[in-house]
């Protein structure tokens, strides 16, 4: 007749260090998973990084968004880079580097 319903919490260490956050806000040009890296399309609209947009990255989304909604995203920050939404096709090492150059640090777990 009555069920108990359990759940699971993970927690996702997300936040790597003491290394000062600052967030901007856009408009979403595509869904977006929360921890996404992202760039600006042509149309000034943020979108998720692809292997050839990279370089141009700008920042990570603190939360998801849906497409032509407004989206936060972190433009300085040291993060976990298992935390990572990685779109398909991009990597780490893709957009390490070209996020050192925004402030944006990225640290291992171990």
């Amino acid at each position: 007749m009555y069920e108990i319903q359990t759940s699971k919490y993970e927690p996702k260490n997300f936040f790597a260090g003491d290394f000062p956050t600052l967030t901007e806000s856009g408009t979403a040009g595509a869904k977006l998973a929360e921890h996404t890296p992202v760039a600006k399309g042509a149309d000034g609209k943020i979108i998720a990084v692809t292997a050839e947009t990279a370089a141009d990255v700008v920042g990570i989304t603190a939360a998801e968004a849906e497409a032509e909604e407004p989206v936060v995203y972190y433009m300085t920050g040291e993060f976990f880079e298992e935390a990572l939404s990685l779109p398909e096709g991009v990597t780490v090492e893709d957009i390490k580097e070209p996020l050192r150059k925004v402030s944006i640090f990225l640290r291992t777990l171990g």
